[in-house]
């Protein structure tokens, strides 16, 4: 059952009914759940009568392009408002805080339009007027599976495929701990609706460029280790992206890389961005015993403004990898005891 500080699915669905041109907005920098959020529900929505607009702030990385293409919108920072104000209702995918809603924050900080917030993630700001919040949930498009089937809504095939790609990646293809009998039981039907697991993976992890597999050797070059070897930092510089001939997009999976080493906790990505900003990526392990400590790093990202899981959380900081790391470290460690 989805947590609703307004009532439930029922009052979510009295939201869409009430606004025929939704704005569907998620994070800078969407993942596979975001995005399979975003597609999924315009998707589900246009069933309904509605004219959603899905708005991403840049292109689609070439990755989910292939297994969720959908129809999407690219901000025009030029003419914003004209693009925002045309819809008579926004919901908000995947995130509630407005520190990952930069590119829109002051927009949607001052418009009047009711606002509808879908989400699972323990960090929240007051950014709507009606939230559909689960944190137990393993994934966005869970929520969104479990509405929709609440309602008895038709899930396409297409549809079941963007679903489908939302849980995956957001449980390590079914391995991390959060990958729960919810998880499968939606899976299971969502198979049935027509996605095809094999062939999502095979789309969505085969078939990476030379330039990402380059820019991967280059984060476990940079690779350093900490406190008896329980903390795992890489970094990537502007100079790494530029050797490897890779994007801000190709980075995505690189900070699970270091967990599979047997005495990691805590994995640290640190990327630098062009606005002079560098993106932390913050992930821990389930311990496996009693005697191994258990690292909140949804906490750890919040002593930097981010916020999170307690598996996997994110924050900026300003300031170049090099001029940061010490920082992040510090607060590591810290936690780690």
């Amino acid at each position: 059952m989805a947590i609703n500080d307004n009532g439930g699915f029922d009052v979510a669905t009295a939201f869409i009914k009430a606004c025929r041109r939704p704005l569907l907005l998620t994070h800078a920098k969407p993942d596979g759940d975001a995005l399979g959020s975003m597609i999924s529900l315009d998707q589900l929505l246009r069933a309904q009568g509605c004219e959603p607009t899905c708005l991403l702030y840049e292109p689609l990385p070439e990755r989910y392009a292939r297994v969720c293409g959908g129809n999407y919108t690219v901000l025009d920072a030029t003419n914003m408002a004209a693009q925002l104000n045309v819809h008579d209702g926004v919901i908000v995918l995947d995130t509630c805080a407005y520190g990952q809603l930069s590119p829109v924050v002051d927009w949607l900080r001052e418009s009047s339009l009711p606002k509808l917030a879908v989400d699972h993630h323990v960090t929240r700001d007051s950014l709507a007027d009606v939230y559909l919040v689960d944190e137990s949930a393993a994934a966005n498009c869970l929520i969104l599976y479990e509405w929709a089937a609440s309602e008895g809504w038709a899930i396409s095939a297409e549809t079941a495929r963007a679903m489908l790609v939302g849980i995956a990646t957001d449980t390590g293809w079914f391995h991390h701990s959060n990958a729960d009998s919810r998880v499968f039981a939606a899976v299971g039907a969502l198979v049935t609706c027509g996605a095809d697991c094999h062939a999502l993976y095979a789309q969505l992890y085969e078939q990476d460029t030379l330039a990402r597999v380059r820019l991967v050797g280059e984060a476990l070059s940079s690779l350093k280790m900490h406190g008896e070897d329980r903390l795992a930092v890489m970094t990537l510089s502007a100079e790494a992206f530029a050797r490897a001939g890779a994007s801000l997009a190709d980075t995505e999976g690189i900070i699970n890389e270091p967990l599979s080493i047997e005495s990691v906790i805590v994995s640290l990505l640190l990327v630098e961005q062009a606005d002079g900003q560098t993106r932390v990526s913050f992930r821990s392990k389930q311990p496996l015993d009693e005697q191994t400590v258990d690292v909140d790093v949804a906490a750890m990202a919040g002593t930097f403004g981010g916020g999170g899981h307690r598996r996997a959380a994110g924050a900026r900081l300003t300031g170049r990898p090099v001029e940061v790391v010490a920082r992040v470290v510090g607060v590591a460690m810290g936690m780690l005891g």
